[in-house]
């Protein structure tokens, strides 16, 4: 024996919502975005503060590695080498005396090491210094070669700022005034 069965076609009208189906009504679509929107309200000024705070730590840490590099430097060679900063580019430019003759000795100018090399973004406030970093590991000022001297270069952005010190003896330290 032969069944046959006839299913109706569905209707072209949507059926209303069930309890227990899945979706979601514009009211609860409102009220998720509604707190994003409150959440990212209240992060955005601590994200900002936190970059701000990462370009200051790292334009620090750049320039701090870049003094402790001039120094073994000069260590090496055995011949001083000038470290200057330059605020309009936020970079630093070495100079050192070249060696030449026989037998070698240093040259009695300063030449420039390759091109000015950046440190940190646009928006973080460097001063202008310029210091000696001798063969012996000392650093002294370039007016006065002779007494040791302590550099400090006060980096700022906004409230955000950190202080890179370079003392008599070539130790390097960053602190947070």
């Amino acid at each position: 024996m032969i069944h046959i069965y006839y299913k109706a076609p569905k209707s072209s009208t949507p059926s209303p919502r069930r309890p227990g189906e899945g979706g979601f009504t514009l009211l609860e679509m409102l009220v998720v975005i509604s707190v994003v929107g409150i959440m990212m309200a209240i992060s955005l000024p601590i994200i900002n503060t936190t970059l701000i705070n990462m370009h200051v730590a790292s334009a620090a840490s750049s320039l701090s590695g870049a003094v402790q590099t001039a120094r073994y430097q000069a260590i090496s060679t055995g011949c001083p080498v000038q470290f200057t900063t330059i605020p309009a580019s936020n970079s630093y430019q070495l100079a050192t005396e070249v060696v030449t003759g026989s037998p070698p000795a240093c040259a009695s100018t300063y030449t420039n090491v390759g091109n000015p090399v950046p440190f940190a973004s646009s928006d973080v406030l460097v001063p202008s210094v310029t210091f000696l970093l001798n063969p012996g590991g000392t650093v002294t000022s370039t007016s006065v070669v002779t007494a040791p001297a302590s550099f400090s270069m006060h980096l700022t952005n906004g409230s955000t700022s950190k202080t890179v010190t370079v003392n008599g003896v070539g130790n390097v330290t960053i602190t947070t005034p």
